[in-house]
This record gives C-alpha cells, sequence and structure tokens, in this order.
C-alpha cells in the first residue's frame, strides 16, 4: 500500500472520542440530580441549644418540649438565684419572666444564702400535657409545663453530731406556663409546688395510709423526659 493510499484517523477520533465523554459526564450530572430530588429531605429535630446569657440558657427552639427544657432551665437558675446579689438576682429574674410576671414568677427564686449553706433544686424529669411535643408554636402561645423536681438544703457549718445535721427536702411536681414571645420563651407563672412521694417509697406512706399515686402516673409516663435529653 502506498502512502498516498493510507489515511489517518486519529484527527476524527479524538474530538468523537471527547464527544462521548462529555454526554457520559451529563448523563451522570443528571442521574445524581434526578435521585437527589427524589430523595426526600431528612427531617432535623431541633435539639436542646447550650447558650448562656447571664447565667441563664437560652436558646430553646420554639416547640412544646423546648418550652419545657426552657421551663426546667428556668426553674434551676431562679432556685439558685438566691446566693446572687439583690441587683444580678432582679436582672436574673427580668431576663426569664415575661412582661408584667416578675412577680408571678418569684415562688422559684431561691432563699437569700446565710452562712455556708447548700441549696439546690434539680429537675429529673419534664412533661407538657395533651401537646404535640414537637409541633411548632405560634407567637405569644403559651404553654403548660409539669416537672418533677428534688429540692435539697442544709448547713456545711453544722457538726455531725447535731441532730438538726445534714440535708432537708423532698419531691415535688411543679407546674409552670411559659410563653412563646420574640423567637425565645418567658416564665408567665409558677404554682407552688405539690409533694409527691420519693421514688424509692413503693406501696404505703410511711406512716402506713395509701399514696395518692396519680402525681407519680405522669412522671412515668412515656410522655416525660428527663430535660435536654431530646
Amino acid at each position: 500500500m502506498s502512502r498516498a493510499e493510507f489515511k489517518s484517523t486519529t484527527g476524527r477520533r479524538m474530538p468523537m472520542v471527547a464527544a462521548v465523554l462529555v454526554v457520559v459526564a451529563l448523563a451522570g450530572v443528571a442521574v445524581f440530580a434526578a435521585g437527589r430530588a427524589s430523595t426526600p429531605e431528612r427531617q432535623v429535630i431541633a435539639r436542646y441549644v447550650e447558650r448562656v446569657q447571664a447565667g441563664v440558657p437560652v436558646g430553646f427552639p420554639g416547640t412544646p418540649r423546648g418550652g419545657g427544657d426552657a421551663a426546667a432551665a428556668y426553674t434551676q437558675a431562679l432556685a439558685s438565684a438566691g446566693t446572687r446579689s439583690a441587683t444580678s438576682r432582679q436582672a436574673m429574674v427580668d431576663l426569664i419572666a415575661a412582661e408584667g410576671a416578675g412577680s408571678a414568677v418569684h415562688p422559684l427564686v431561691g432563699p437569700a444564702a446565710h452562712g455556708e449553706t447548700i441549696s439546690q433544686t434539680v429537675v429529673a424529669r419534664v412533661w407538657v400535657p395533651d401537646a404535640d411535643l414537637d409541633a411548632v408554636v405560634p407567637e405569644d402561645r403559651e404553654v403548660s409545663v409539669r416537672m418533677l423536681v428534688c429540692t435539697l438544703s442544709g448547713a456545711t457549718t453544722s457538726s455531725p453530731a447535731d441532730p438538726n445535721a445534714g440535708l432537708a427536702g423532698g419531691w415535688y411536681v411543679q407546674s409552670a406556663t411559659v410563653r412563646w414571645s420574640q423567637a425565645r420563651w418567658r416564665l408567665v407563672t409558677a404554682e407552688r409546688p405539690v409533694p409527691v412521694p420519693p421514688p424509692d417509697q413503693r406501696g404505703a406512706r410511711r406512716d402506713g395510709g395509701p399514696r395518692d399515686m396519680q402525681p407519680l402516673v405522669d412522671v412515668l409516663s412515656s410522655r416525660s423526659w428527663a430535660p435536654g435529653t431530646v
């Protein structure tokens, strides 16, 4: 075969290969985009937000569950407010309470500390009766919250031989109302806590009488949760 009869095809083949590669790449992008479009968006549940302002946790989501966590955090913060100065204590109340509700939430403010004392309130469980816990709460809507709290107090300077030495306190159901306002939960009211049997008591009270089990029905239900855990 003479050189005149030989015709190189390299120049034609390269543009053709490049075109095929471009088509394959575009097809891959289209398939990927179609797959992403057909995949349902993953639902992200708002979780406890750890932000502190003036010693008070804030940033809870605008859901009944977020309102429950906020009420628990506010209850514990106010219980320890007795160790603060009067100015700092009032600033905390102003931050937590809704407008005009300062006096209504004062029952949650812990007593002023005198000497070497211990005073602490711990919220063990929270529940919001008759509410969709993850529903979005409209502006200025209120949510009723109930909490199982343990309150302890005692003096650290007492002698072990003192019959009055040690920790005093008990278990209570604390009811409170919070309002979703301007992207924040604010405390509206706080009722007087109701004593409940301690968790290690079963069957009867210490005096042998029957226990009121109704408060524990809500505490032990599947709708209650430890604050800040969900």
